[in-house]
C-alpha cells in the first residue's frame, strides 16, 4: 500500500473513533464506547461535524456488528476473532467477553502505535485476550504472523472488516478475500460493511461523495453483489442496507428517504452490512435473505 493510501486510511480511523464518541455522549446511546473520545484526533472530530447525519452509518455499523459479535461468542461458542484493518477500534476494551475468547487486531504500526500508547496512557485493560499485529495487510504476510500469535485455521474464527472495502479498489478487496479465506475454517463467519456502484453515481449522494474527496479519503471500491463474490471464496453470504437497520435504531442515514418511500432502488445508495458463513465441502449455496 503506498504511502498516501496508508495515511487515507488512518485518517479513517480518527473518523470512525470520533462517530463513536459522538454517539456514546447520547442519553439513548446505541453502544458505549468510552475510549473513544481518547482516540480520535481533531481532524476526527472536524470530518465527522461536516457529515450530514454526524456519522450516522458509522454508528449504525458499530452497533449492528456489537450485536452479531455477541452473538456469534455468546450463543455460537465461536472463541477466534480477528480485526483486518483494525483501526482504532476498542471492542476488545468496551465488550463483554466469554472466557477463552481471542481477539487479534490487525493495522499499520502508525495506527497501531498511536492506539497502544493512548490506551496504554489510561491503563486500559481489555476483557478478552488481545492479539495485537502492527502491520500491512496488503504487502505483509500477515497469515503468518496471525498464527504464530495463536490463531488456529483449523477452527471456526470470525473475521469483521469494518470501514475498508470502500475505501480501495475492488481488486485489493478480492486479495484480501482470498487471504482471509485461506485462515477461515468451515463454520467461520465474515461481516463487513460495502457500497453499490450507485451511491457514486446518484445525485442524492453527490455530496457525500464529494466531501470523502474533500477530506482525502474518497470511496472508490464498490461492491455491486456481495453475495456472489463471496460465493466465489465459499462463503454463504446476505446483507442488510444499513438504512433499515438506522431507522430500527431510531437513527437517521444520509441521504434521509423516509422508510415507505425506500425501494430496491433507492436502497442501492446506502451501505450493505454483509454477513457470510464459510461453508465447507465445496457447498457454496448462496441465500439471500435480507431484501
Amino acid at each position: 500500500m503506498s504511502e498516501p493510501d496508508k495515511q487515507r486510511i488512518s485518517v479513517t480511523a480518527h473518523l470512525t473513533a470520533a462517530a463513536r464518541a459522538y454517539e456514546s455522549q447520547r442519553p439513548d446511546h446505541l453502544f458505549d464506547d468510552p475510549w473513544a473520545a481518547l482516540l480520535a484526533s481533531r481532524e476526527g472530530f472536524s470530518i465527522l461535524e461536516k457529515g450530514e447525519d454526524k456519522g450516522g452509518s458509522i454508528i449504525v455499523r458499530t452497533r449492528y456488528f456489537d450485536e452479531w459479535l455477541q452473538r456469534l461468542t455468546h450463543e455460537e461458542g465461536l472463541r477466534q476473532i480477528v480485526l483486518p484493518a483494525a483501526g482504532l477500534d476498542t471492542r476488545a476494551f468496551r465488550l463483554d467477553w466469554p472466557e477463552q475468547t481471542c481477539l487479534y487486531e490487525i493495522d499499520l504500526p502508525a495506527v497501531m502505535d498511536y492506539k497502544e500508547s493512548r490506551l496504554q496512557a489510561y491503563q486500559a485493560q481489555p476483557r478478552c485476550k488481545r492479539f495485537v499485529l502492527a502491520t500491512d495487510l496488503f504487502s505483509a504476510a500477515w497469515e503468518s504472523q496471525l498464527v504464530a500469535a495463536g490463531l488456529n485455521p483449523a477452527q471456526p474464527s470470525v473475521w469483521l472488516v469494518e470501514g475498508l472495502f470502500f475505501y480501495i479498489p475492488l481488486e485489493q478487496t478480492q486479495q484480501l478475500l482470498e487471504r482471509l479465506s485461506r485462515l477461515a475454517a468451515p463454520g467461520s463467519w465474515l461481516g463487513f460493511d460495502a457500497i453499490h456502484s450507485a451511491m457514486l453515481s446518484s445525485p442524492l449522494t453527490s455530496s457525500r461523495i464529494q466531501l470523502t474527496r474533500k477530506n482525502g479519503a474518497p470511496w472508490i471500491g464498490a461492491i455491486d453483489d456481495p453475495v456472489a463474490l463471496l460465493a466465489s471464496f465459499g462463503w454463504q453470504a446476505s446483507f442488510v442496507p444499513n438504512v433499515r437497520k438506522g431507522y430500527e435504531y431510531g437513527r437517521a442515514i444520509f441521504p434521509f428517504i423516509p422508510p415507505d418511500a425506500l425501494t430496491s432502488e433507492t436502497e442501492k445508495l446506502y451501505h450493505m452490512l454483509v454477513t457470510a458463513k464459510r461453508v465447507g465441502g465445496g457447498e457454496q449455496e448462496i441465500r439471500l435473505v435480507s431484501r
